[in-house]
């Protein structure tokens, strides 16, 4: 079995528990996961600082619906547990039917619950996971940073959102590592804002090019230029994080301009990938740029189907 499993069936989270922890404990997150947010990658984020096989239970498609918002979630369950299994650190990724929770509890069992759940709303499956959990790790909400909160603020124009007091993630603005000769160093840029899977996959397909991944991103300035006001959704602090929490991405640099020319010269990477079809004019620098060194630049398609803009036109139709 490989060590990161997407499991739909008791038979596999079982087969999948006994192969992966034996007797010790894994940790366990559950949620919809239908968008990236503070909440669920901070829940993520203290689960692996146990240093534990992490499970992550993903809501199907009829649970997610009673917890979530009207009209959520955007994407279904396949979709949404694809979006989890690209998460660093995340051992499996699994969805019990309603039917199927208790005994599923049971086969994980001993096991730690990590939630910032709000316990006063808790369902069935949440009072289950409380009951069979050898412990509990119980975090403070941040305030203002789970769907709901994200939804109402997009609704309102109240982006990008404001992170909390004591938000610890890394920024994207440092300088770049320390880089050994002869590794083969792949670029891309964009916003990458509210994050899907079309993001996900041209990212694990560009780190497939060389062996090291540095993403540019655009500061929270050079969105608003690019995309209106209330762009991004996301401020540059948390996009930042929410990339470096990706399996496929080595680093994270933010620019201040409207092109990430200055940073791709200073980077000098053998590969630069562009998602999506570009006519020639429009990456023509980037292109002669690259090139200049004998490095290469690449166009991969795009998912269709999926992207930020459309995610937020969906939100406010909704």
């Amino acid at each position: 079995m490989n060590t990161l499993a997407r499991i739909t069936s008791l038979d596999t989270l079982q087969a999948w528990r006994r192969e992966v922890a034996g007797d010790k404990p894994v940790a366990v997150v559950r949620g919809i996961f239908d968008f990236f947010h503070p909440g669920n990658l901070y829940a993520i984020r203290k689960a692996r600082e146990l240093s534990l096989p992490l499970m992550v239970l993903v809501d199907p498609d009829e649970v997610a619906v009673q917890r979530g918002q009207s009209g959520y979630p955007q994407n279904h369950l396949e979709t949404r547990m694809e979006m989890v299994s690209h998460l660093r650190g995340v051992s499996a990724v699994a969805s019990l039917a309603r039917n199927e929770v208790e005994e599923g509890l049971t086969s994980l069992a001993p096991f730690v619950w990590t939630t910032v759940q709000d316990h006063s709303q808790e369902d069935s499956a949440g009072g289950m996971l409380k009951a069979k959990a050898s412990w509990v790790e119980e975090l403070l909400p941040l305030a203002g940073c789970f769907s709901g909160d994200i939804i109402r603020a997009m609704d309102a124009n109240r982006t990008p959102l404001a992170l909390p007091p004591g938000w610890d993630a890394a920024s994207g603005s440092g300088k770049a590592k320390p880089f050994k000769p002869g590794v083969k160093r792949v670029t891309v840029n964009g916003c990458f804002d509210v994050l899907h899977v079309g993001h996900l996959r041209f990212l694990a397909e560009a780190r497939s090019m060389g062996d090291f991944l540095t993403v540019l991103i655009n500061n929270d300035a050079s969105v608003a230029r690019y995309k209106g006001a209330t762009r991004p959704v996301f401020p540059e602090r948390f996009r930042a994080a929410a990339l470096q929490a990706l399996g496929s991405v080595d680093e994270v640099l933010a620019f201040p301009g409207d092109n990430p020319l200055d940073e791709i010269r200073q980077l000098r990477p053998v590969i630069h990938v562009k998602g999506g079809s570009y006519e020639p004019e429009r990456v023509r620098q980037e292109r002669e740029l690259v090139e200049s060194w004998g490095g290469q630049l690449v166009c991969t398609p795009m998912v269709d189907g999926f992207s930020t803009t459309n995610f937020i036109q969906k939100v406010r139709k909704r």
